[in-house]
C-alpha cells in the first residue's frame, strides 16, 4: 500500500501581498491611520493656496494700494499646521501600535511554522539560515509595513491631487509637471527592476553569515579543543567580506539613480518659471499662482523622492518577504489523521513497509517556488524495504545492524516522524496516518541517541512532556532514572537551572534525565537509540533494572550497541541495507546468523 500524498495547500502568495494580509488583521488601526493621513494631505494641498493668495493678494497692494490684511492668512496658517501637527501626535502612537502588532502576529506565524514543520523539513534545513528569515527578515518587514501603511497613501493621493491643482491653475505648467515626473519615475521603474534579486542575494549572504556565527558557538568547544579559532575568524571574515561587497554593490547601483533622477525633475522648476514667468509678465496669471505651482512643484519633487526611497524598501522587503513566506507557506507534509488513540497497550505492526528519504528541490519557475520530491540517488540515505514483524504488547525488541542499515529510521516510523513510502504501521490496530499526531507521540516516549536539555531547571526538563506533573512523579521518574542522587547533590536540587543544551552536566547525567523525561509521560511505547550510550557500566546495570520495571505492560525498542541489551531482549532485529536478514532472540541468533555474531562480538568488545 503507497501512502497518499496529502492534498496540496493553497498558500497565500510568495511576495509581499502575503505579508498585507496580516496587516488585513487590524483594520480600525489600518483605516484610522488612512483617515488621519489623508487630513494631513488635504493641509498640505490647502498650505501652497494660503502662501500664493497672501502673495497675490500683497502684489495688488502694492500695485494699486487696494486694502489688505495679512492676519487671516497668517491666522489660517497657523491653525492648519497646527491641526497637522495634532494629527501628526495622534497618528504616530496609532500607526506604531497597528506595524508592531502586526510584525508581532508575523513572528507568532514564522514560529508556529518552524513547530508544525515535518522532520524532513529540519532534516534539510540549516538552523543559523533560519534564524535569520525568524528574526533579521521579519525585522526588515518593518519598514515595508511603514511605507505600505503610509507612504504609498502619501504618494499616490498627493501626486494625483498636487498634478491636478497644478492643472487647474495652468493646463501648460501641468504638463510641465507631468513632461518631468512621468519621465523620472520611469527611470526609478527601471534601476527598481533590477534590484529585488540582488536584495535577494544580499540576504542570502547575511543568512550565511549568521550561520557560521551559530555554528561557531554551539561548537565553541570543539573550536577550542582543535585550536581552530584563527580558522573560524577567517572563514567568519571571508563571510563578512562577500557580504559586505554584496551589500555595498547593490546600495551603489541603487544610489546612481539620484543624480539622474535629481537631474531629470530639476527641469520642472525652471521650465516652469520660464511658461510661469511669461504668464505672470504678460498679465494672464496672478503672480501667487506661479509660487503656488513651484511650491506644488517641490511637493512633487519630494514625492518623487519618496518613490526612490519606498521602491528600495519595497525591493529590499519583497526579498526577506519571499524567504519568510517560504516558511510559512511550507506545507505540511504529514497531515495529522483525526482518531483518538485506541483502547491498548502498544502492540505495534510493521506491515511489508519500505521507505525512502527524498530530497526537496526548490525550482524556480517564472518567479515561483515549485517543490518537487526526488529521490537523491548519489547520497547515501538508510532505507528500508518490505520490513514486516509485530512488537507484541509488553515485548523489547532489540534492533541491531551495521551503520547505515536503517535502525533508527525504522523506529522514527513508530511515532510518525516519517511517513513509510509503501506500506503501514500499526499500532493497536490502528494505522499511525489515521491517529491524532499529538495524541500519537504523547503515546510513544523517545530519547534520542544525542540528549537535548533546556536551558531550564532539572524539574522542567523532567516535566517537558507533561508541564503539569507533582514534584513527586517527577522526583520518582528520576529515582526510576538512577538520576535522583545525583540531582540531590546539585546547588539548588530539582530547582538548579542546568545550562544551555544541560551543558553543566555530564553525558550520562543528561542521559539519565532523559529517560526520566520519557518515563513521566507513561507511554505505551518506548524508544531507545541507544540511550545508554553515554552512561557507565555501573550506571547502565542500574539503568537496566530500573527499565525492566517500568517496561512492564508496554512496548520497548531498542537501538541496541551493548551486549546487555541484546541477551535480554525478547525479539532482536538484525537489519542489514534497510532488510531485516534474521530476528529471533539471542541464543537462536548466536547459532543462526553470521551477521548477528558479528554484531554481538562488536558489542561484546565495548
Amino acid at each position: 500500500m503507497t501512502a497518499a500524498r496529502p492534498p496540496a495547500k493553497r498558500s497565500r502568495p510568495r511576495n509581499l501581498l502575503g505579508v498585507l494580509a496580516f496587516l488585513k488583521r487590524h483594520p480600525g488601526g489600518v483605516a484610522l491611520c488612512i483617515g488621519l493621513l489623508l487630513v494631513n494631505i488635504a493641509i498640505e494641498m490647502t498650505l501652497p493656496q494660503v502662501l500664493g493668495n497672501t502673495i497675490t493678494g500683497l502684489r495688488n497692494h502694492l500695485a494699486s494700494g487696494n486694502e489688505f490684511s495679512i492676519w487671516p492668512f497668517a491666522l489660517l496658517y497657523l491653525g492648519l499646521i497646527s491641526v497637522r501637527a495634532a494629527v501628526g501626535f495622534i497618528l504616530g502612537p496609532i500607526r506604531n501600535r497597528t506595524i508592531q502588532s502586526t510584525l508581532s502576529d508575523l513572528r507568532s506565524a514564522v514560529y508556529n511554522a518552524l513547530q508544525r514543520l515535518a522532520f524532513t523539513y529540519h532534516d534539510r534545513a540549516n538552523s543559523g539560515e533560519l534564524i535569520s528569515r525568524a528574526t533579521t527578515d521579519v525585522w526588515r518587514l518593518q519598514d515595508f509595513l511603514f511605507a505600505c501603511l503610509l507612504l504609498s497613501v502619501d504618494i499616490a493621493v498627493s501626486l494625483v491631487a498636487t498634478t491636478t491643482l497644478i492643472f487647474l491653475i495652468s493646463p501648460a505648467l501641468g504638463f510641465v509637471a507631468l513632461g518631468t515626473m512621468l519621465p523620472t519615475i520611469a527611470l526609478i521603474a527601471f534601476f527598481a527592476s533590477k534590484l529585488q534579486p540582488q536584495w535577494r542575494h544580499v540576504h542570502d549572504q547575511h543568512g550565511a553569515m549568521t550561520t557560521v556565527i551559530q555554528e561557531n558557538i554551539a561548537g565553541v568547544r570543539v573550536v577550542k579543543a582543535f585550536a581552530r579559532e584563527q580558522s573560524e575568524i577567517s572563514k567568519f571574515r571571508d563571510k563578512k567580506e562577500t557580504y559586505m561587497n554584496t551589500l555595498l554593490n547593490t546600495v551603489n547601483y541603487w544610489a546612481s539613480r539620484v543624480p539622474r533622477a535629481q537631474f531629470l525633475y530639476g527641469l520642472s522648476t525652471p521650465l516652469a518659471l520660464w511658461i510661469g514667468g511669461r504668464e505672470v509678465i504678460q498679465g494672464n496669471m496672478p503672480i501667487g499662482d506661479l509660487a503656488k505651482v513651484v511650491f506644488y512643484l517641490m511637493a512633487i519633487g519630494h514625492r518623487v523622492g519618496m518613490i526612490g526611497q519606498f521602491t528600495n524598501i519595497m525591493q529590499n522587503a519583497s526579498a526577506s518577504a519571499e524567504r519568510v513566506l517560504e516558511i510559512l507557506d511550507e506545507p505540511t507534509v504529514l497531515p495529522s489523521g483525526t482518531r483518538p488513540m485506541p483502547p491498548g497497550r502498544g502492540e505495534v505492526t510493521f506491515d511489508n513497509v519500505s521507505f525512502q528519504y527524498a530530497r526537496e528541490k526548490v525550482l524556480k519557475t517564472g518567479g515561483k517556488a515549485k517543490v518537487e520530491d526526488k529521490p537523491e540517488p548519489s547520497i547515501p540515505r538508510p532505507v528500508l524495504h518490505n520490513v514486516s514483524f509485530t512488537a507484541h504488547q509488553g515485548q523489547t525488541i532489540a534492533v541491531i545492524g551495521p551503520t547505515g542499515a536503517g535502525k533508527t529510521t525504522l523506529v522514527n516510523l513508530v511515532p510518525r516522524f516519517y511517513d513509510p513510502t509503501e506500506g503501514r504501521v500499526i499500532i493497536d490496530g490502528v494505522d499511525v496516518r489515521e491517529l491524532d499526531i499529538p495524541q500519537l507521540r504523547r503515546s510513544v516516549g523517545v530519547i534520542f541517541q544525542e540528549t537535548f536539555l533546556f536551558s531550564a531547571s532539572v524539574a522542567e526538563n523532567i516535566a517537558y512532556g507533561r508541564p503539569q506533573a507533582t514534584r513527586a512523579e517527577i522526583e520518582e521518574c528520576a529515582r526510576a532514572a538512577q538520576a535522583h542522587e545525583f540531582i540531590s547533590e546539585l546547588a539548588e536540587g530539582y530547582d538548579t537551572i542546568i545550562g544551555e543544551r544541560g551543558i553543566s552536566l555530564s553525558g550520562g547525567q543528561r542521559q539519565r534525565i532523559a529517560i526520566a523525561r520519557a518515563f513521566l509521560m507513561d507511554p505505551r511505547v518506548l524508544i531507545l537509540d541507544d540511550a545508554t550510550a553515554s552512561v557507565d557500566s555501573k550506571t547502565e546495570r542500574l539503568i537496566q533494572e530500573a527499565m525492566k520495571k517500568l517496561c512492564e505492560g508496554r512496548t520497548t525498542f531498542v537501538i541496541a550497541q551493548r551486549l546487555s541489551t541484546l541477551q535480554h531482549a525478547d525479539q532482536i532485529l538484525v537489519l542489514q541495507a534497510g532488510r531485516i536478514v534474521a530476528s529471533g532472540k539471542h541464543e537462536q541468533l548466536a547459532k543462526e546468523s553470521a551477521l548477528y555474531r558479528e554484531l554481538f562480538n562488536q558489542a561484546d568488545a565495548r
